[in-house]
């Protein structure tokens, strides 16, 4: 069978790979989608042509840009994909860069060491020797998208990677949520006051009792973080108050008291249990705290 050609163009647009071109072949517009549903941008279909038909990028891009594939091109190219001829040319083919928001699936990515949901586009499985940036992996009802590196080294026995066509995250628009923290060692304070910051949240510190009373009874907080033992005196009555105005507020009570004698084993867990408050004994690791304060926020919201 002869080559297939059915147009040209100018020297002056071989390496604008994103060009439009209304005279381009049917066949170069197949293959481009085709490409495009594998997980390659556009501006790298003439460089994959390229290294699969031993070409040099220009020739490649001449090739894209003519339409002049030969049947051996094509059998080369359904080889190397492992599928059919015809599939190459399907009239069916996915564009990735168009909007395909029927063809989303709940998903979860991880961008730092937070999962965001999000909706993703998931193609056919990868083969040994195929590549694609994102990879998704079946998670219960949903997919688990990661960068293709993170996958690297996993078992013959692990989920089948997909690759991911498209990915629509919606970001959540909230105010960051108002902790208190009630602690009389002004080191530590500043400690927590840092830490929870950093993690996303806006800190009010107090060393009395009495003042978190007045505070919270004005502009109540999201969530409490109280010291159990205050200047000989324990926090109770300002718990007890929290828990009457807000009922279903995270509530997580730090105590060294049990450990140097000023405080009753009893008391602590009858208040933690009557009120259903958490309760960390110090020392305490930081992650440890943020994390549990952040769970009871996502339990109470």
């Amino acid at each position: 069978m002869p080559a297939i050609k059915q147009s040209t163009v100018p020297d002056s647009q071989l390496f604008d790979e994103n060009a439009e071109d209304d005279s381009i072949s049917v066949i170069s517009r197949r293959l481009h989608d085709f490409f495009a549903e594998h997980g390659l941008l556009r501006h790298k279909h003439a460089s994959q042509l390229a290294v699969i038909l031993g070409l040099s990028r220009s020739g490649a891009f001449r090739k894209f840009q003519d339409g002049s594939f030969s049947a051996g091109d094509l059998q080369t190219l359904a080889q190397h994909f492992h599928v059919d001829v015809s599939q190459l040319l399907s009239a069916h083919a996915v564009d990735a860069t168009r909007a395909v928001p029927d063809d989303m699936q709940p998903a979860r990515i991880f961008i730092g060491p937070r999962p965001l949901r999000c909706k993703a586009s998931i193609g056919a499985p990868l083969g040994a020797d195929e590549h694609c940036e994102l990879i998704a992996t079946q998670q219960g009802t949903e997919w688990l998208v990661q960068p293709y590196s993170a996958s690297v080294g996993a078992s013959a026995t692990a989920q089948p990677r997909h690759r991911v066509l498209q990915v629509h995250i919606t970001p959540l628009q909230r105010a960051l949520p108002r902790l208190a923290v009630l602690e009389d060692s002004p080191d530590l304070a500043a400690n927590l006051k840092d830490a929870f910051e950093g993690a996303g949240f806006r800190v009010e510190v107090f060393s009395s009792a009495a003042e978190l009373a007045r505070r919270c009874a004005t502009a109540p907080f999201d969530a409490y973080v109280v010291d159990w033992w205050l200047n000989g005196q324990t926090a109770d009555a300002v718990l007890q108050a929290i828990r009457k105005a807000q009922p279903t507020v995270p509530l997580v009570m730090t105590t060294g008291a049990i450990a140097n004698g000023n405080a009753v084993e009893d008391d602590i867990v009858r208040a933690a249990v009557g009120l259903r408050i958490q309760v960390i004994e110090k020392p305490f690791r930081l992650a440890l705290l943020i994390s549990q304060v952040n769970q009871l926020i996502g339990e109470a919201g």
